[in-house]
């Protein structure tokens, strides 16, 4: 097999990443083109003025893709825009006044790099860069940006415009196409080594089956020889006790040659089972790459579905309804507001499913084991769930945990999803109690989150695993019937369990394995 040759779903990924690249470079040069064109000396006043600057104004505040920000000489942030807010987390008035330099890593800040970026884009009057951000929760983010140098018609420099898009997934996916790649490369090459292997075998065999005609030759040598020495005994009956020594011996080597022959026979018998066993292995991992290969192609076309060709027409329907609500609001009664309300909540129920799925085809891409703290993941997780906690007055207790070698997103995943359920499912006016426990069980670690909800019957314990099964209805619990499917999926890839023990009425216990695999 040519090892330089692509599959099909490679090359068609590496032609989505292109394409996805050329789009946002158009989108950066008219947003570059768009800014460049005015002066924002005085921006605060700028946005009250009327005309072509009001529009300006109210296209950045409300692009979604990408953050627009003004700083002045010195990099302290004057404008924020809902972009930026969208990418970085920060609200406006938790950044406005601080320096820039707060979304580089500390590596970059040591390094003086936003300083720099801002001294090339006085110099040449923009610069271009492409690196690793920090969010405002802390997560690191694939951004490119250019930074512009403003100056007044007199030539005086009085600030910058930074416009800065979210890359990650192309970065991650151009990553994921390097690993699958390198995966495959191997896997031929481990095919090559076992071919190699089976086609040694054959040749001792080839050997061995010489050395047995060789050894059958001389059995028929020596049969000559007996017959030579029986009639020699007819004639001569004085060399009788002469003879029958001479035929002892011969039939001590011909037993002594009948014996290498079995075991001759049985080492062959032994190579030709260990061929076909090798020749059943090489067909597994044939069929093990081809299956690896049709699933990724799977997921990436069904990503491609949920990001281009259904997301959009939603993200439609949605801003029709909004600009059908701002301009209509006022002649609309009150069953036709009620109406507009359904089909809105509708939409971001639907954007909201699309997400998980895409998330769910992503699960297992583009992933690195990593030693986690999961009593670190457990807390964090129950940060992000401060204000669900607070508002239900749930209670929830955590045992010691152990420092894993596993996938730490999906780690983080699986818990909140777990924990939030444990929360939703709730008693009606009963307080929510939430333990979760570890222990260390042959070599394997097993996790457990107990609550005191609702409950499951035993009869669905097989089904509640399965995408978009689900037992309740939206008036009672909402849901989309995809989180245990999605924990479900983590669990196998730690190549660990899940399962569950639950009686209605009176709480639930999720249990999960997860071995500490290696790096």
């Amino acid at each position: 097999m040519d090892k330089k040759k692509k599959p099909e779903e490679l090359i068609i990924a590496e032609k989505e990443i292109a394409f996805q690249n050329e789009e946002k470079e158009k989108r950066a040069a008219e947003l570059i083109v768009a800014t460049n064109g005015h002066e924002y000396s005085d921006y605060k006043r700028m946005s009250t003025i009327p005309g072509s600057e009001e529009s300006l104004n109210f296209f950045i505040e409300n692009v979604k893709d990408y953050a627009i920000i003004f700083f002045d000489i010195n990099g302290n942030i004057l404008t924020w825009n809902s972009g930026a807010q969208h990418i970085k987390l920060y609200q406006s008035h938790e950044i406005i006044g601080k320096n820039f330099s707060v979304f580089f890593t500390e590596t970059d800040q040591r390094n003086n790099k936003p300083q720099l970026l801002l001294t090339r884009a006085k110099l040449d009057g923009h610069v271009e860069d492409e690196g690793w951000r920090v969010k405002k929760d802390g997560t690191l983010f694939w951004e490119s940006v250019t930074i512009i140098s403003l100056r007044k018609k007199d030539g005086t420099h009085y600030g910058f415009v930074k416009i800065t898009h979210d890359l990650t997934e192309r970065k991650q996916a151009e990553e994921n196409i390097n690993y699958l790649n390198t995966t495959l490369e191997e896997k031929i090459e481990r095919t090559d080594k076992l071919a190699i292997e089976i086609l040694n075998a054959n040749k001792e065999l080839v050997i061995q089956n010489r050395e047995k005609e060789k050894r059958a030759d001389e059995l028929i040598i020596a049969n000559k020889e007996l017959a030579f020495q029986n009639e020699e005994k007819g004639k001569r009956a004085v060399e009788l006790i002469v003879a029958n020594k001479e035929l002892v011996l011969q039939n001590r080597e011909k037993e002594k040659r009948a014996d290498e022959l079995i075991i001759a026979n049985k080492e062959l018998a032994f190579q030709n089972e260990e061929k076909r066993k090798r020749a059943d292995e090489l067909v597994i991992v044939n069929k093990e790459l081809a299956f690896q290969v049709e699933v990724n192609k799977v997921l990436e076309q069904f990503t491609f579905v949920v990001s281009h060709n259904l997301q959009e027409p939603l993200r439609t329907v949605s801003n029709y309804l909004k600009v059908f609500d701002e301009d209509y609001s006022e002649i609309l009664d009150d069953n036709a507001r009620k109406y507009l309300q359904f089909a809105d909540d509708s939409t971001k129920r639907m954007s909201t499913l699309l997400n998980s799925l895409a998330d769910i085809s992503r699960l297992g891409r583009n992933i690195k084991l990593s030693k986690v703290d999961c009593k670190k993941i457990i807390d964090n997780v129950i940060a992000d769930l401060d204000t669900l906690i607070k508002t239900s007055n749930a209670i929830i207790e955590v045992t010691d945990m152990p420092v894993l070698n596993v996938y730490e997103v999906e780690m983080r995943q699986l818990f909140q999803n777990l924990i939030t359920n444990a929360i939703k499912f709730q008693k009606k006016n009963i307080k929510p109690e939430i333990q979760i426990r570890s222990e260390n069980i042959n070599d394997k670690w097993k996790f457990s989150v107990s609550d005191n909800g609702i409950g499951i019957a035993p009869v669905h314990f097989e089904r509640i695993f399965d995408i978009f099964q689900r037992l309740h209805t939206d008036e009672e619990y909402e849901g989309n019937g995809i989180g245990l499917s999605n924990c479900k999926k983590i669990v196998q890839l730690h190549h660990g369990e899940i399962w569950i023990e639950s009686n209605l009425g009176q709480g639930s216990t999720f249990y999960f394995t997860i071995p500490n695999l290696t790096l």
